[in-house]
């Protein structure tokens, strides 16, 4: 069964629940719900003594911007690592927080990740300014956009694993979308990529530097 509910709404939602550290979300059957038939495909949210349902599209209004990451979560999930947990996060929240507040510019909302000649740069940009990261590599060449909304959260669980590979994927929506694919651990993340062409930010970069900078002593000044 599919469900689609707003990831803010439902991550609020998950914050006020009581009675338990323990959280269990299984799709519910046809039966009782507190007196009422469920009829509906529903999500069944057990915490400690308290049962809850959760209908399909909750939290999703006319307005709430349309986002697809696939998370697996697994506690013997095998990885070949090519990149360190810490260096990834600490690049991520040096480009996150470049991108554009603006929701009509819906690509500098993203993150851009490509792959070339054995490196991974990420680039962010808000119009006005620019952040781009390094980092070495070890996977196949690629590129995708994602949004700076879903890297969020990444940041800090990536302080928390101990392993991590980053790969690029087919979506299989398009012949040409691709899908970024993080693995630790622990959990796979998913995400599809945003539709769009991110800006030539290779012909703002100065090739030449033509700037010095000459520290005095007082003896000098």
């Amino acid at each position: 069964m599919d469900f689609t509910i707003g990831r803010k709404g439902f991550l609020t939602y998950i914050k006020s629940l009581g009675g338990s550290n323990v959280v269990k979300v299984v799709p519910s059957s046809n039966g009782d719900a507190s007196g009422l038939r469920v009829a509906d495909k529903r999500l069944k949210v057990v915490c400690g003594a308290n049962t809850s349902y959760l209908d399909d599209m909750a939290w999703v209004g006319e307005k709430t911007p349309l986002t697809l990451c696939d998370v697996r979560v697994s506690p013997s999930n095998t990885v070949k690592p090519n990149l360190g947990a810490l260096e990834l996060s600490e690049a991520l929240s040096r480009v996150v927080p470049f991108t554009a507040k603006e929701d009509n510019r819906p690509v500098l909302q993203c993150v851009l990740f490509k792959v070339a000649d054995g490196k991974l740069t990420m680039v962010s940009a808000d119009g006005y300014r620019l952040a781009m990261v390094k980092l070495d590599f070890d996977g196949d060449e690629g590129q995708v956009l994602i949004n700076r909304d879903e890297l969020r959260g990444v940041i800090s669980a990536l302080r928390r694993a101990y392993r991590v590979r980053v790969g690029f994927e087919k979506s299989g929506e398009s012949l040409d979308g691709m899908s970024l694919v993080l693995d630790t651990e622990l959990i796979r993340y998913k995400w599809r990529g945003a539709d769009g062409n991110f800006p030539e930010y290779e012909k703002l970069i100065p090739a030449d530097f033509n700037t010095f900078v000459r520290r005095y002593s007082l003896s000098e000044v």
